[in-house]
């Protein structure tokens, strides 16, 4: 994924922009409400002392300067590679807005040392001014930060992640402050009901001290009332929200391991509802997909499905065509099936070679190969399509050594259940084929064609002559490796080739 930095550059500039904008409008806030003033008189003499070191002003650029450096220097942090950019480009609003925060706390730790510096040099009583000084950089505080996080959040969303993150999966990121709903509900309690509570009430009991009135502890009583209930009702509003959100996403990830049945118990009528029918729907959708999948799998080789639905969907699975390629092409038949199969009933007879298909195919499969199809009581399999292989001849050579293995097995056990013990053929040969879906626009089938395919047909029927189970194709036996010791058996003419073919097979031990 190429980052483009530019983009992410000229973002990070208008966020700090933003910061400094929030600060600038975090100074007139002490302009218009009332800061308890406890004891005027002091109040009076530290106002004088900072207009004549300007040391307000001082403390005030500190306040504009702390939240700008934090910025920079967590924008040159980031930018130092990408993955610092990935890794941390979602916690810009959270880092942007608290530098506000660290700021104005800065100020008032900067107005300190002076305020005991102004009590031993004029002796007064520092106690309200702290507090008025606190008061000060606290509404300028969670002015700023009101101000900061907001569109700062809402510009990373809908500008910038969507370009960083194209695919989403966001979430896969191990982030510092890993932003979430309940943050922003918490936001929304501070900013909505903490905020303004505080103004208001530092407002009222700022006309009360000043006008020698005693403070009314009833309004501050209802006040933190008023907060706990609000604070109460973002909870609860967040957990009406966000507990259905965790089913939902833990019913996904069943999903997303296989588990197909996943339902989501969200009985409502609103959004969260109609989210949860549409999950459940999807969820049915997909099982029913899955289903069919797997059934698609059945009829045809599940690596030919895979293929159709995967990377050859666009050129083979939607479309009557293939190419030409070198595979390996094995036939099998079973000898002498047909008086077999007429002294035996025909579920009798479909039992028996169902139980052989699942044998021998077994061994096909294990060694790349897939079965075309099934001719009666003969397979066709392939090996190098549509999945290429490194050596098809090798690989249809072993497939037909274990097939030899587990015809043995199965004669066991149709000897057991009473049923004929079975001998096959197997042909082997390796050339070019077309390979590709082939049939009507609406009937498609995935198979290969040409002299190859006919010639491993009728090598199989060779098998017969030359009184073995194996016969590979001088061509196979060229690319399949020395150590598998073929024997040659004869130059044998072909039916409907004019030169002779030299014939192959490797002897049972």
């Amino acid at each position: 994924m190429e980052l483009n930095k530019k983009l992410i550059a000229k973002m990070t500039a208008i966020y700090g922009l933003i910061v400094v904008v929030s600060n600038m409008i975090a100074v007139l806030v002490p302009q218009f409400i009332s800061i308890p003033v406890f004891d005027e008189d002091n109040i009076e003499k530290w106002e004088s002392f900072l207009r004549q070191n300007n040391l307000s002003m001082i403390a005030m650029l500190f306040a504009f300067l702390i939240p700008a450096f934090v910025c920079i220097i967590y924008a040159k942090r980031i930018f130092k590679t990408d993955e610092k950019i990935v890794k941390n480009i979602a916690e810009i609003p959270s880092v942007f807005s608290l530098s506000s925060v660290i700021g104005w706390n800065v100020y008032y730790l900067i107005e300190i040392p002076f305020v005991l510096y102004a009590k031993s040099y004029f002796g007064i009583h520092i106690k309200a001014i702290l507090i008025s000084s606190w008061g000060f950089a606290l509404f300028s505080g969670m002015t700023a930060w009101t101000l900061c996080y907001l569109p700062i959040e809402i510009l990373n969303r809908t500008v910038l992640l969507p370009k960083v993150f194209p695919e989403g999966h966001i979430s896969r990121q191990n982030f510092s402050v890993r932003p979430s709903f309940k943050h922003l509900m918490l936001y929304c309690f501070m900013v909505s009901s903490v905020f303004p509570v505080i103004i208001l009430l530092s407002s009222l009991i700022s006309v009360q001290i000043n006008n020698g009135l005693a403070i009314n502890r009833g309004v501050i009583f209802v006040s933190v009332l008023l907060l706990i209930i609000a604070f109460t009702i973002t909870i609860s509003l967040s957990n009406l929200i966000l507990n259905p959100l965790k089913n939902l996403t833990e019913a996904s990830k069943r999903i997303q391991s296989g588990d197909y049945k996943s339902r989501v118990g969200i009985v409502t009528a609103d959004e969260l509802g109609l989210l949860a029918d549409s999950f459940n729907d999807m969820s049915d959708s997909l099982a029913e997909k899955e289903f069919m999948r797997d059934t698609f799998g059945k009829v045809v080789d599940p690596e030919v499905r895979d293929y159709l639905m995967g990377n050859g969907k666009e050129s083979l699975g939607t479309t009557l065509g293939g190419e030409t390629r070198e595979v390996t092409v094995l036939f099998c038949d079973i000898r002498s099936f047909t008086a077999m199969s007429e002294k035996m009933e025909a579920s009798a007879v479909v039992q028996l070679l169902n139980k052989y298909f699942t044998a021998l195919g077994k061994c096909i499969t294990a060694h790349h190969g897939i079965i075309n199809k099934y001719i009666g009581d003969a397979i066709m399999a392939i090996f190098g399509a549509p999945v290429s292989s490194n050596n098809s001849a090798k690989d249809a050579l072993d497939a037909a050594l274990d097939m030899r293995k587990a015809l043995v097995e199965v004669n066991k056990d149709f000897e057991a259940e009473g049923l004929p013990q079975l001998k096959f053929g197997i042909g082997i040969h390796t050339g070019p084929v077309f390979a590709g879906t082939i049939g009507a626009a609406n009937r498609m089938e995935y198979t290969v064609i040409g002299d190859t395919v006919n010639t491993a047909s009728r090598l199989e029927s060779l098998c017969k002559n030359y009184t073995t189970d194996l016969l590979l194709s001088e061509a196979s036996a060229e690319r399949i490796d020395e150590n598998n010791e073929l024997d040659f058996i004869a130059d044998a003419q072909i039916r409907g080739k004019t030169e002779t073919m030299k014939l192959y097979t490797v002897r049972k031990k």
